[in-house]
């Protein structure tokens, strides 16, 4: 399956480490950018593109097209932001195009076969290929033999995700970044504002996301514009602006959109899921034939059951299983009210949030604003190492709790048991996104440390409709009905969840077996067959919130 990145998964380095004097003046006008010779030329870059067969790709990485598809923009085609097809560049595989933009960008055919500038570069580039996936490998050797026919000197740098990472985001923005180009996968939430990511300069950072060290000056304002417009009609019109615009500058090439398939046991009714569809909502409505407990396979968690500090995706299926958010994602991939109403005020820069009546934690006790407010501030604590920061950040008051001179948040109030208020210093509809993560029970986590907040990591009590009453580390975990559920008329009607760690490999046959009732291999042609052909067992199937993508340094 392919490793991905989400934004917050490392939004603390974004946020904590500030860009060098040399980028923050190009964030600011461009005027000291200065691009590289081989990839800083959007030629250049195009003519990789259309001399790598995607399509042939997916074919040989996944055995078909409806299973992944080409991509075109850096956006999920299930957006409401995502632009017309028609208006996008497929970069279809054409090696006399390629060879015709690089001859345009003065990259002259040598008597070895390479291309040389002007000044005698050889044409050769490095590419960094992380080996803990098949589809990085695969995709750089197509490239290697395909860029060769067009007179491309490409060396791959085979080694492991970690240090890919390393190498092309966590090296300090500059010369010591020691490569042109490397490959990954980046998973998008429901809003489609790409501020902190691949595309943003002003993520040009050490740690952050922005390693292609791109600038464009209309980009950064179209960015900006989407994050300070609040109808829904106009935001999209900017972004499809903006998606088209990277389609043609191609800084980072999105590789291929890539659906997302279970196998799920015929004895499951009401499973219902989709590219926006949250797991702990889906599992709300699921019933079952026999044992009502459902059979889950998964790989791996790491044990952070806890709203803000969970990144990787499993503990997060367990975090919204057990906790609540004010918000939520509805399956149209629309920001709605979770365990809380709530509106825009003052010039949009102040979300109010209503507590619906009647919450309880798992123990009995009431979900308050001091709930509420205490998960908020624990954020901004300043020993928080999660990677939530960012949704602190933006409040206003934030500055001076972080530096100690206020005690307080003072953009966050709280009106009265049931109202909070949250205030940031820029309006933007991106904002909403800050309250999708689990309230916690202040009298439960609070003893006045962080190690005490933190104890509570693999024990923990929320106010969902699950518990999680047993856990095994590497081997698996329990979830319960919680049986005192505040409302009654959204209450797991099943028994239980039970996870087991299933290897990849594995979940084919523990379906066949009937050891899990549904479970999700990683995505090619085989394994869809192989799923199809069990009795009792179908598939059901959507296109992935994300994308596999290839980003070229501009630098060089």
């Amino acid at each position: 399956m392919t490793r991905k990145l989400t934004v917050r998964t490392i939004a603390l380095l974004l946020a904590a480490l500030m860009v060098t004097a040399l980028f923050a003046a190009a964030s600011a006008g461009g005027g000291e950018f200065e691009p590289g010779p081989k990839l800083g030329d959007k030629r250049v870059r195009q003519a990789l593109l259309y001399a790598l067969d995607r399509e042939n790709f997916i074919l040989a990485q996944y055995g078909s097209t409806d299973i992944a598809e080409v991509g075109l923009a850096p956006l999920s085609p299930t957006s409401w932001a995502f632009p017309d097809e028609s208006e996008l560049n497929p970069y279809a595989f054409d090696l006399d195009k390629a060879a015709a933009l690089l001859d345009e960008a003065g990259w002259t055919l040598g008597e070895d076969g390479y291309r040389y500038n002007a000044d005698g570069t050889k044409l050769t580039l490095k590419w960094l290929v992380y080996e803990d996936s098949p589809w990085p490998v695969t995709l750089s050797s197509m490239a290697f033999d395909s860029w060769k026919q067009i007179g491309v000197d490409l060396v791959i740098d085979r080694m492991d995700f970690n240090t890919v990472i390393s190498i092309a985001m966590e090296t300090p923005p500059g010369p010591e970044r020691d490569f042109d180009l490397y490959t990954m996968g980046f998973s998008l939430s429901a809003e489609p504002d790409p501020t902190g990511g691949l595309f943003d300069y002003d993520a040009y950072t050490e740690g952050g996301f922005n390693a292609s060290g791109y600038y464009n000056e209309r980009s950064q304002e179209l960015i900006k514009l989407g994050k300070a417009t609040f109808v829904q009609e106009e935001r999209a019109a900017i972004y499809k602006e903006w998606a088209a615009l990277m389609n043609e500058e191609v800084p980072t090439s999105i590789v291929a959109y890539r659906g997302e398939f279970w196998g799920v046991n015929n004895r499951v009714s009401g499973l219902d899921l989709g590219t926006y569809a949250e797991w702990p909502d889906v599992i709300k409505d699921v019933t079952l034939e026999g044992d009502q407990i459902l059979k889950l396979g998964e790989v791996s968690f790491d044990g952070k059951f806890n709203p803000i500090y969970a990144d990787k995706v499993y503990d997060q299926w367990i975090v919204r299983c057990v906790f609540e958010a004010p918000v939520i994602v509805s399956k149209q991939g629309e920001y709605v009210p979770g365990i809380a109403d709530f509106e825009l005020s003052n010039e949009n820069k102040t979300y109010t949030f209503t507590l619906k009546e009647g919450i309880k934690f798992s123990d009995g006790e009431p979900l308050t604003t001091e709930d509420f407010y205490y998960t908020y501030t624990m954020i901004a604590h300043p020993e928080y190492t999660g990677p939530r920061l960012s949704t602190a950040m933006g409040l206003e008051g934030y500055d001076e709790y972080a530096a100690g001179t206020a005690e307080t948040i003072s953009g966050i109030e709280i009106i009265d048991e049931r109202a909070i208020s949250f205030t940031f210093k820029d309006a933007s509809p991106a904002n909403i996104q800050e309250f999708v993560y689990g309230i916690v029970p202040k009298h439960i986590y609070d003893d006045g440390t962080m190690e005490g907040f933190l104890a509570n990591n693999a024990t923990p009590v929320g106010s969902g409709p699950m518990l999680l009453t047993d856990y095994a580390p590497s081997q698996f975990i329990m979830l319960e009905a919680n049986p005192d559920y505040w409302d009654p008329d959204t209450a797991v009607k099943i028994e239980g969840v039970y996870i087991t760690m299933v290897p990849d490999e594995s979940k084919i046959a523990a379906l066949e077996l009937g050891d899990l009732d549904f479970a999700m291999p990683a995505a090619n042609i085989d394994n869809l067959k192989a799923i199809e052909a069990i009795e009792g067992v179908h598939v059901t199937s959507y296109l992935g919130n994300g994308y596999t993508y290839m980003c070229f340094n501009t630098l060089h």
